[in-house]
């Protein structure tokens, strides 16, 4: 009589089982930029379902390290010394067309696209944290990610890259000496009270720095604050 309601019981946990094994993805990423890939793995493992399999500089040490098919996915710059991004997509291709390929750029290349877009199952971005998370939960993980809206977006970087360089570089003209000191604080993991005990400001008013600065950037956290530091270059800054 109870077997029933016991099999409903392991039905449903296979559901749930299988829905947390669709959002899963183990991946490794070649990138040149060592600042930008730390703030890339450190975003997708906050997601406990994503695994780092290979932390690679640039795509010889990815080419080299892939001795079998284990990855959900590849993220790799498109531009590295030593064996390019493409050139580490062209040999990943000959013997594997089907793991998915996120690939990207600070703007974007018109040739480079027209390339990509011949080799399947590969995605151009901008070189960007958000966009890279979005595409692989979206995408890879889960397969909600519209691709084909962002590539036509994508394409029409070369005049929206510029607009969104000219804000940027305004905002980023509007920063005092003090607010980029700040950013790389945050940055290097300093405490709001190491902060204040390093500019000689209370907690409280490192606080409110902190609060004002993400406001006139446009950002939500003191994290995306630290990703901005690092993908705009403030971590390099002699300031």
């Amino acid at each position: 009589m109870e077997t029933q309601p016991i099999l409903n019981i392991l039905h449903q946990i296979d559901i749930k089982v299988s829905k947390l094994l669709t959002n899963t993805a183990r991946f490794s990423i070649a990138d040149s930029d060592f600042y930008f890939k730390k703030i890339m793995i450190k975003t997708l493992m906050e997601n406990p379902f994503y695994m780092l399999l290979n932390d690679c500089n640039n795509g010889h040490e990815l080419v080299n390290r892939i001795y079998r098919r284990q990855e959900d996915v590849f993220i790799i710059e498109l531009f590295m010394p030593v064996l390019s991004g493409i050139e580490a997509i062209k040999y990943i291709r000959k013997s594997n067309s089907e793991t998915p390929i996120i690939t990207y750029s600070g703007t974007y290349q018109e040739d480079m696209a027209e390339i990509l877009s011949k080799i399947p199952n590969t995605f151009y971005c901008q070189k960007k944290s958000s966009v890279i998370k979005d595409i692989v939960k979206g995408q890879i993980a889960s397969n909600t990610f519209d691709y084909d809206a962002y590539s036509k977006e994508w394409e029409q970087q070369p005049l929206a890259v510029q607009e969104y360089m000219d804000r940027q570089k305004k905002s980023q003209g509007e920063l005092s000496s003090t607010e980029i000191q700040l950013m790389k604080f945050c940055y290097e993991g300093f405490s709001k009270k190491e902060i204040g005990e390093k500019l000689n400001l209370s907690t409280r008013t490192i606080d409110t720095y902190i609060n004002r600065l993400t406001e006139k950037l446009g950002l939500k956290t003191k994290l995306h604050l630290i990703r901005f530091c690092v993908e705009n270059g403030y971590y390099n800054s002699s300031m």
